[in-house]
């Protein structure tokens, strides 16, 4: 047998075998249902059983005579009756007569300690005196006074800016937001005033 293709030429075809009949499956089988086995009635009784000893066991346990009940007192003490009659507390009474004066000295000390007090804020640590110039004059353009101090240490030379001292919290206030406006951080330093 001969077939022509979609180009026109003639091929030879094969010879169509048949395939073969498909197999029946059988039906998969189905698992019966579980029973109890003997085995399984045994273990229940068994279990039945055993809980019901170990709970008239617990039972007894728990209801044991503990010898001899102590003898309870026939009367109390005269002494024990006075001393539930009086107050546990003596304080009720030994308060009121008391006067408390701690408020007055502490804020007096507080205000001595803040009147001794002066602040002054360090504005930056520069190891070249040009720096410590430089930044004296970015705070000069804001308004704030403040001075240069050379130190010497272990770790070589510092140049220390420094600006106050202020008698008051609220000026260094002031003049720390000026410095944190302008990006320059700053370090707050409490000495006894001078």
């Amino acid at each position: 047998m001969t077939t022509r293709s979609k180009t026109g030429t003639r091929a030879a075809s094969k010879p169509r075998t048949q395939k073969p009949a498909a197999r029946r499956r059988a039906p998969a089988r189905q698992n019966p249902p579980a029973t109890l086995g003997a085995a399984h009635v045994h273990g229940f009784i068994v279990g039945v059983v055993a809980g019901a000893v170990m709970g008239a066991a617990g039972m007894l346990w728990l209801m044991r005579d503990n010898g001899p009940a102590k003898p309870v007192p026939a009367r109390i003490d005269a002494t024990a009756e006075e001393e539930a009659a009086r107050p546990r507390f003596d304080f009720y009474t030994v308060l009121p007569e008391e006067e408390l004066q701690l408020a007055k000295p502490q804020a007096q000390e507080a205000q001595q300690i803040r009147e001794a007090q002066q602040y002054i804020l360090q504005a930056g640590s520069f190891r070249r005196p040009e720096d410590a110039d430089r930044r004296k004059g970015e705070l000069a353009f804001l308004g704030l006074e403040s001075e240069v101090q050379r130190s010497e240490n272990e770790h070589g030379v510092w140049y220390r800016i420094y600006i106050g001292p202020f008698d008051s919290r609220s000026d260094m206030t002031r003049a720390r937001s000026l410095a944190e406006q302008a990006d320059i951080d700053t370090l707050l330093i409490k000495r006894a005033r001078q």
